[in-house]
Formats: C-alpha cells, sequence, structure tokens
C-alpha cells in the first residue's frame, strides 16, 4: 500500500539491471578505549546522515520490487520523513548490547567480535575478520513487500579501543562511485563543528537520469530482438529463471555444490616497486610487437572497437594486477581437483557459453568447448573487468548522471597462457602437432596486460548503447546473468575499489587523532575492507588504498584447495610484497 506522502519512481534502465544485493564497506578506526557513553557517539552519526542525505534523499528511501505485472521491475520510494537506518552495537563482550535507530530496548549479540583493535592491526586488518554472519543483513526484496532500506549503518565497538563503521547501500540505487560519495559528504558534515556552515564538494546525484533512446537507436545498425542484443554481449547471459540481475550463471550442477566447497580468502599486498617491474614487463612486450596487429586480432573478434595506443603505451595499474592475479590464480585453480560435473545434465543457463576463437576480447558464445575436468592446452579462459563508462561514453547529454555506469569488457586467453605466467621457468617449450612451441614468461604475461588495457578502452558510445539497448529489451531483468560460473576454474573477475573511501576524513566523537599537525581535523580510516556475509570465490578486488605513493591491496578468493597452492607458487610469492591472511 503506497501513502499518499509516499513518492516512488520507477528506476532506470542501468539501475533496473544492477545485481540486487548490498555493497558492503567497513571502516576501521581507532577510539578511546576509556569511552563507555557512546550516546554522543550515535548522535554525531545520525545528524551527519541526515544532513548527507539532505541533497540525495533516494539514499534514505526503500528499494521496492513491483508484483509480478511490472515484470520485476524496482521502485525508489521516500517520504519526507525518512531516514538511513542506524544500528549501535558493543561488540565488546559476551552477551553485549545493540540498539538501532527503530528499537527503544537493547537486544543482545550472540557473541563478541573475534578480534580486539590492536590484533586486527598488527595483522593488518586481515579478510577473514570481515566475513560472516555479524555482516550480514535480515532484508528480502519480494514482490509488493515493504520494501528495504537503501541505506543502512552500523557502527560496532570493539575491544581495545576499535570502531568498526559499517555502510550498506543497495547495489540498485548506487554503484562504488555513489557511494563513495554519499559517505566523503556524510563525513564532511561529521568534521563540523556546533553552528558551523558553508558548502561541501557537491556531487552527481541524480538517479533519474537516462540515455536518450534516440540516441540507442542512432547507434543500433537495425532493429533487433532481445536474444539478437544478448548475442552482442558476451558478458552477459540469460538465467534458468528470475534470479538476477546480474546474478553469476551456473553453467552446469557440480559436485559439490558451491555451498559445500570450502573457500576461503587472502589480501596480497603489491609494493610501488612490484607494480614498476610488471610495468615494465608490458612495456617491454609492446616495444617488441606491432601494436595494429594485435589489435586487428582482437578487434575481428569484438563488437567493440578496440583502441590503438598510439606512441609510448602507459600500462595501467589495474591491467598489470589484474593480469597476474588472474593468470597465478587460474593456474592454481586449474592444478588443484577440478569439481566434477554431473552426467547428462545440459547448461543450466541459457546460451553464451565459453567458446572463443583466439585470444582477444571476446564475443563468440554459441560453441562451449569445456566438456572434461581437465584444462586442456587449447581451452579459453575468461576474465571480467568492471569498469564504468561514465567517463567513456555519453559525456556530453548526462549531466548529473548518479545510476549505475558499469560495464564489464570479457578477456579470453588459453589455459597455457597462464601455465607459461605462473610456471617457475622463464620460457616454457610445450609439444605441439607442428612441433614444439617455445614461450615466454614476460611476453605472456604483457600481452595478457594489453588485452585488458585493450578492452577498457574499448568501451564507447555503441558498446554502451548496445547493452542499453539489451537491457531495455528484456522481458524481465531478473532473467539477466552475468556469463560467469563462479565454480568453474576457467572463468574469473577482478573489480577495482582502490579509490573508494580510504582518504576520506571522518570527525567522530572519541576517534584517536591522525597526526600531531597544529590545527588539523578529523581522521581517515586505519584500513577499509569489504564485508561479506559468507566468502566467495574466483575473484579479486583491489581494495581501497590511500594516496599515489602506496601499496595496493588485492583480495583474492578461492577454493582453500587453490589458495594452497597459490601460497606455494614461489614465482607468485615473488610477484607480491605482503600476504595478509
Amino acid at each position: 500500500m503506497v501513502s499518499d506522502s509516499e513518492n516512488i519512481r520507477l528506476l532506470g534502465t542501468w539501475n533496473q539491471v544492477a545485481m540486487r544485493a548490498y555493497v558492503r564497506q567497513v571502516f576501521c578506526f581507532p577510539i578511546d578505549e576509556q569511552l563507555d557513553d557512546f550516546d554522543e557517539l550515535c548522535a554525531h552519526i545520525r545528524l551527519g546522515l541526515s544532513l548527507a542525505c539532505s541533497p540525495s534523499p533516494h539514499f534514505a528511501g526503500k528499494i521496492r520490487l513491483g508484483s509480478n505485472a511490472t515484470k520485476g521491475k524496482v521502485y525508489v520510494c521516500t517520504t519526507a520523513s525518512d531516514e538511513v537506518s542506524f544500528s549501535f552495537f558493543d561488540d565488546r563482550r559476551p552477551g553485549a548490547e545493540s540498539k538501532s535507530e527503530s528499537e527503544s530496548e537493547s537486544k543482545p549479540e550472540s557473541q563478541p567480535f573475534g578480534w580486539s583493535y590492536p590484533e586486527l592491526k598488527a595483522q593488518g586488518f586481515p579478510c577473514k575478520a570481515f566475513v560472516g554472519p555479524r555482516f550480514s543483513l535480515p532484508y528480502d526484496l519480494t514482490e509488493d513487500g515493504p520494501g528495504i532500506p537503501v541505506t543502512e549503518v552500523h557502527a560496532r565497538v570493539i575491544r581495545g579501543g576499535g570502531l568498526l563503521l559499517c555502510v550498506f547501500i543497495h547495489h540498485s540505487i548506487s554503484v562504488g562511485i555513489g557511494m563513495r560519495n554519499f559517505i566523503a559528504t556524510f563525513a564532511g558534515f561529521t568534521l563540523r563543528r556546533e553552528n558551523e556552515s558553508g558548502l561541501l564538494p557537491e556531487h552527481a546525484a541524480n538517479i533519474d537520469v537516462e540515455i536518450p533512446e534516440d540516441q540507442v537507436a542512432a547507434l543500433i545498425e537495425s532493429p533487433s530482438s532481445f536474444d539478437e542484443l544478448l548475442d552482442d554481449c558476451p558478458e552477459y547471459t540469460m538465467l534458468p529463471g528470475p534470479t538476477g540481475p546480474t546474478a553469476p550463471c551456473r553453467r552446469q550442477e557440480w559436485v559439490p555444490s558451491l555451498g559445500h566447497v570450502p573457500k576461503t580468502g587472502r589480501i596480497f599486498k603489491f609494493s610501488q616497486a612490484k607494480i614498476s617491474t610488471l610495468k615494465s614487463v608490458a612495456q617491454n612486450w609492446a616495444r617488441n610487437h606491432r601494436q595494429a596487429g594485435v589489435v586487428s586480432r582482437a578487434t575481428t573478434k569484438s563488437t567493440a572497437k578496440v583502441t590503438t595506443i598510439q606512441g609510448t603505451w602507459s600500462p595501467s595499474t589495474f591491467a598489470c594486477l589484474a593480469a597476474v592475479t588472474w593468470s597465478f590464480c587460474t593456474a592454481a585453480r586449474l592444478e588443484t581437483r577440478r569439481p566434477q560435473r554431473v552426467n547428462g545434465l545440459k547448461s543450466v543457463c541459457g546460451s553464451n557459453g565459453h567458446g572463443d576463437g583466439d585470444d582477444h576480447i571476446s564475443t563468440n558464445h554459441n560453441n562451449n568447448n569445456n566438456n572434461n575436468n581437465g584444462g586442456s592446452p587449447s581451452e579459453k579462459t575468461h576474465l571480467l573487468v568492471p569498469a564504468s563508462w561514465t567517463r567513456r561514453a555519453f559525456k556530453h547529454c548526462l549531466d548529473g548522471y548518479a545510476s549505475n555506469a558499469v560495464c564489464m569488457p570479457r578477456i579470453c586467453a588459453s589455459v597455457d597462457s597462464h601455465g607459461v605466467v605462473s610456471g617457475s621457468e622463464q620460457t616454457t617449450t610445450t609439444a605441439t602437432t607442428n612441433g614444439s612451441d617455445t614461450r615466454n614468461k614476460d611476453e605472456e604475461l604483457g600481452r595478457l596486460i594489453y588485452l585488458i588495457d585493450s578492452a577498457i578502452a574499448a568501451i564507447d558510445d555503441k558498446f554502451v548503447a548496445t547493452r542499453t539497448a539489451m537491457f531495455r529489451a528484456a522481458p524481465d531483468p531478473r532473467f539477466i546473468g552475468i556469463n560467469i560460473d563462479p565454480q568453474d576454474p576457467l572463468d574469473f573477475i577482478v573489480n577495482s575499489w582502490r579509490h573508494l573511501g580510504a582518504d576520506i576524513l571522518f570527525g567522530l566523537p572519541g576517534l584517536e587523532p591522525e597526526g600531531t599537525a597544529k590545527g588539523s581535523r578529523g581522521r581517515s580510516a586505519d584500513a577499509v575492507r569489504r564485508a561479506q556475509p559468507e566468502w566467495n570465490m574466483g575473484a579479486g578486488l583491489v581494495l581501497p588504498g590511500k594516496g599515489r605513493g602506496s601499496d595496493y591491496e588485492m583480495l583474492v578468493t578461492l577454493e582453500e584447495a587453490a589458495m594452497r597452492r597459490l601460497l606455494a607458487n614461489p614465482a607468485w610469492m615473488r610477484c607480491v610484497s605482503e600476504t595478509v591472511e
């Protein structure tokens, strides 16, 4: 039932197809260990959240899923009295209390948080500390249901003088950049002294801006059906049921099933020196090859134009880290026991299988050659790299655009490429039908780095228009999945949160001061971590980092057996500077 005072709006195209789950970040701060009255802290957080929602009221609203007649569409609902859902938890002792905005009484937590703040800091804020039911939310987005909060914030005080500020924002409203902007606005208000005024930096906040239909139509060569458009988007596939949108696709039934696979994660640090070495590998590869020839191979398989990098190519840090992580993790997964497919079952998903031709940016879905439990040298592996298109497409017609804008170029490489990169020898010779093939580790890695950078550079108006048209033609967005099976060693995904929050300054009561500069205000978090109710696998995530000269941190989640193999590979350990369990 919608009240007269409620404003309900249909979300735009790219928000409709965003994953219907919460993005979870934890900001880790030292707080006065002697502090025992947290009323001022809670009041300060609530006020900051309220002020931050003034330019962006949708962050205090709710997400609703329409009735069956609306074919899986979601809406944002706002009222004048909306507030961000906020809860405080005292996690310092067994039976500790929590109190939420809407509760008149506190309720006990079943167990205290298992780490003291000094332990977290001494161990580098390990990713395993932020995985578990403590970081889940009790909401279920159901048809014609009451809706779920767009934003939820938890403040958790832990032993040893620690504050974990947990921010949950629903992906249907915002991507990482929008989340960062909202948190930065909130943090800016927490820095203000009483009665202090002044403007904060403005961020794009309009979630109602859409890519014009006429501009999409002008870039599509001829009217196409949903199936035809889907064939032009290799990173997406049709799910067998309304479990999406943008949910991973289980191409096969596996034994053991995903829920029964032991999983784990590690954070691997890359110093600037290690990154410079990777960039040198890529630059040496570029000098030794005619770029036009390589681009030509990629272009013949791609619906998007691959941009030739003229002159001196500057490989991105992201492409370097994504390539080396993809190769070593894929090799480790293939070297461990591969899960068995259930005999006699066809693919659970629709079209868009694995098979592709040469190493390239992928478009061909129809030839699924992934029929055995091995990893034959000619088999293709696939990498998805989420990237924002707002700086690359429709730059002059979407002023204020603040909706989801993440596309996912798909890159392919053969199994043997990863074997060469992850091997202990600089050169590897393998037998072929024509004799033997000698391949160089640095040559293979440099080529993969180039392919990733080229795939991201290929994002343009037509690339985005094709996907926009496909989304709009879908009979129900919940049937759109991403063409990746987390249980298949041939699939991997690498994302980046590098610029999402580690440098934001907060001014919260009880925070330990940062630095000794006179008149300095606020402090940034000691670490920003991803929170998860449970482990995922087959993925890498560049965590938020501070400044240009700081180390990069890559969170890698794998099967336990594959992680053991990765950690035992001396070639991988030479690539990284430090490992955080």
